[in-house]
């Protein structure tokens, strides 16, 4: 008799199963699944977005990439001013430059989300 001694972990692993490894019917049922979760996620976002945003124009665009360079510029103008004082700078200064640069990070993303949901076609530029 032979005797084993060990431990057996198991993990769920979540995946689709590869083509091969579904019948014909299976991957049509599958891939109309995947269709109607597109459309579902399509629809939802569209309905959901002409909601919530303002009317999106290139103009909107224009002054929101232009803020996001001010914030940029304040950002590295700030960061460039502490280094021309010795030493270990405050931390007024420094929690003044973190401020500068959160904003400029939030706004840059914002500016990336709004870009993305064009893409998609969520929304359309007007």
């Amino acid at each position: 008799m032979v005797r084993y001694v060990g431990k057996v972990e198991t993990r769920k692993v979540d995946r689709l199963l590869t083509s091969a490894e579904l019948d014909r019917e299976q991957r049509h049922a599958l891939q109309a699944f995947r269709e109607r979760m597109d459309r579902t996620i399509m629809d939802a976002n569209e309905m959901v977005l002409r909601a919530k945003l303002p009317e999106i124009t290139p103009e909107v665009m224009t002054r929101m990439a232009v803020r996001i360079a001010e914030l940029r510029a304040g950002y590295l103008a700030k960061a460039l001013a502490l280094v021309e004082t010795p030493g270990v700078p405050p931390v007024a200064a420094l929690d003044d430059l973190q401020r500068h640069r959160m904003a400029f990070e939030e706004l840059r993303e914002a500016f990336e989300a709004i870009e993305r949901v064009i893409e998609r076609g969520y929304t359309k530029v007007v």
